[in-house]
């Protein structure tokens, strides 16, 4: 594991505080060897008729998620959304990883294996301290280094069909291409889409979309951007996504 600084989370929590106005609500503590780092959470329209639950920074070493947080919030972009959706923010789960770039946390576990442990890491323990309602929506912020182009999974409830998926890729493609391949990531995928599937007892493992499900959640994507390209394209192409995904709600 990598032991170098080369991020500094208290960055972004600045940042975030000189924005919000209050609106930053520490979830808990995570202890960092010689440091710790709060793990934060925002709720933006609080008590509006539809939820959402937005996260990044899961993965260490996938940033543009972090950033895209951090501009959805400075640019006030979220109040377009305001009349519909209660929208809730965590913006950096796995600090320890973010500020080193490395996918895993300090004890080095991919958190995002780790929502179905009966005895789960710091981070998951207060990432599922927030479903204590369900959400019509969760979007998860990741990124991928190999990938030729922006893919996403979509995970649904059994009675949710939606043609969202593709009206979400065909957006971003006007920012980003979107990979093409008939398998990524060994499953199989169609003009950049894959189905996970949606009986959260089928696997011995969970990631947090799966975990999301069996709480009540009707929806959950999971975004992919390429790291082939840089930050700010990566950034455009997620926010793309999200004010794709919330107005294909807001009806």
């Amino acid at each position: 594991m990598a032991s170098q600084t080369i991020r500094k989370y208290s960055d972004i929590r600045e940042r975030l505080i000189s924005s919000l106005d209050g609106k930053l609500v520490p979830l808990g503590k995570v202890e960092a060897r010689s440091s710790s780092h709060l793990i934060e959470k925002v709720v933006l329209g609080s008590g509006n008729p539809k939820r959402v639950l937005i996260s990044a920074g899961i993965h260490g070493d996938e940033p543009a998620g972090v950033e895209t947080i951090c501009s959805l919030i400075e640019t006030r972009d979220y109040l377009d959304f305001m009349p519909k959706w209660e929208i809730t923010l965590l913006p950096c789960i796995n600090p320890f990883g973010y500020e080193r770039g490395t996918r895993i946390n300090l004890e080095g576990m991919d958190l995002n294996r780790q929502f179905k442990s009966p005895a789960p890491p710091k981070e998951v323990a207060l990432v599922q301290s927030v479903f204590d309602r369900a959400f019509d929506m969760t979007i998860e912020l990741h990124e991928d280094e190999d990938s030729s182009g922006y893919y996403l999974y979509q995970s649904v409830a059994s009675d949710l069909m939606t043609d969202l998926t593709f009206h979400i890729l065909n957006e971003v493609q006007k920012v980003m291409p979107i990979n093409g391949d008939s398998t990524i990531d060994d499953m199989p995928a169609r003009d950049g889409a894959i189905e996970r599937v949606s009986d959260v007892e089928t696997m011995d493992w969970w990631p947090m979309a799966l975990f999301a499900l069996s709480k009540g959640t009707r929806l959950c994507l999971t975004l992919e951007s390429t790291q082939q390209f840089p930050i700010k394209t990566r950034v455009d192409a997620h926010l793309t996504a999200i004010r794709t995904a919330l107005n294909f709600f807001s009806d």
